[in-house]
């Protein structure tokens, strides 16, 4: 794709999931120059709600990213590169959407989508860094602020790897 845009996107859930403090992130990227475009991090939902996870914080991510694009011309033909294995592979038809919590946020991002040319491409972790350190440093200051420390993540204490 000539001249496209490149979008990564994070979220995480922490400091458990369900029920942490849901952060989604973007990067915005021009294609040709490789010059930071946009980028953004926040609150996915409601922190310590039970019905906030990891996948609505990623789906977030994706969503505010393609309004963001929307929002700023010119970017016809976007490539969205996520560490989510169920947002990538959901957008791609290869899993079925079968969350019914998963499916409004489905559905609103590949209503974003309608009118770009786009590809979605999954990328481990660590091609994703930058998008991961925007939700992280959001996540760290979110809780200095609100929590009054920072809380460690489940991979800070090998609840996941």
């Amino acid at each position: 794709m000539a001249n496209a845009i490149q979008i990564y996107f994070d979220g995480l859930c922490e400091p458990k999931n369900p029920g942490g403090i849901p952060v989604y992130a973007f990067i915005v990227y021009d294609s040709d120059s490789g010059r930071i475009l946009g980028q953004e991090a926040g609150l996915a939902g409601e922190p310590w709600s039970r019905d906030v996870t990891h996948n609505l914080a990623e789906y977030t991510g994706a969503i505010k990213a393609v309004k963001w694009v929307r929002e700023h011309p010119p970017g016809v033909e976007l490539l969205l590169y996520g560490d989510s294995e169920l947002v990538i592979n959901q957008l791609n038809k290869i899993y079925k959407v079968k969350s019914q919590r998963m499916r409004p946020l489905y559905n609103e991002l590949v209503g974003q989508l309608e009118g770009f040319s786009w590809k979605a491409v999954w990328v481990p972790r660590e091609n994703n860094s930058e998008a991961d350190k925007l939700a992280n440093e959001f996540y760290r200051e979110y809780c200095i602020t609100h929590e009054g420390k920072v809380m460690p993540t489940m991979r800070e204490t090998g609840a996941i790897y």
